[in-house]
């Protein structure tokens, strides 16, 4: 299943996924050609490697191996602008004392104060005027808390479309 190898993924240092990548690059590319605008794909910050539970920040690595595929498909298609970035930040208060995430229960246990856990990154908010679509894209979406949460963030500071994807629930 996709839950199992995103797992591996994460935590048996299995840092080349080509099954994860592909699903990851056919997603980008879908709505790159749904869109046909400047597009930033980002990812919603890994409490688990902020704590340093785990070494790297899967869905964003994930996403920037990607990127490099991408970047060669879409480099001569005229005025159309690709990021790949990580706009959040975490609230590391708000991480204070908290358990992760998926070890916490229910959705009301798992969703609570998830509006303060994430902000957006300052240095970041410079690629927010340019875009016409962002798309945020999470790994595994239990209750959505999440990328909700990462979305609220972002309406502060653009009028940009914002879109929520999951690869695995």
């Amino acid at each position: 299943s996709v839950k199992q190898k995103f797992h591996e993924y994460k935590f048996k240092s299995k840092r080349r996924n080509t099954y994860l990548e592909r699903i990851c690059l056919d997603l980008c590319i879908s709505l790159i050609l749904e869109h046909e605008s400047d597009i930033i794909f980002t990812a919603p910050p890994s409490t688990m490697f902020y704590r340093k539970e785990k070494d790297i920040d899967s869905m964003m690595n994930l996403l920037k191996t990607v990127e490099k595929q991408l970047l060669c498909h879409f480099r001569t298609v005229e005025n159309l602008r690709i990021t790949f970035t990580n706009i959040f930040s975490i609230n590391k208060h708000v991480l204070k004392n908290k358990k992760a995430q998926h070890i916490d229960g229910g959705k009301k246990s798992r969703t609570k104060n998830l509006e303060q856990r994430y902000y957006v990154n300052r240095w970041k908010k410079r690629y927010l005027k340019r875009k016409n679509v962002i798309c945020i894209i999470d790994d595994v979406s239990s209750t959505g808390g999440t990328l909700l949460a990462c979305k609220k963030c972002l309406e502060k500071y653009t009028d940009a479309k914002v879109e929520l994807y999951s690869l695995a629930h």
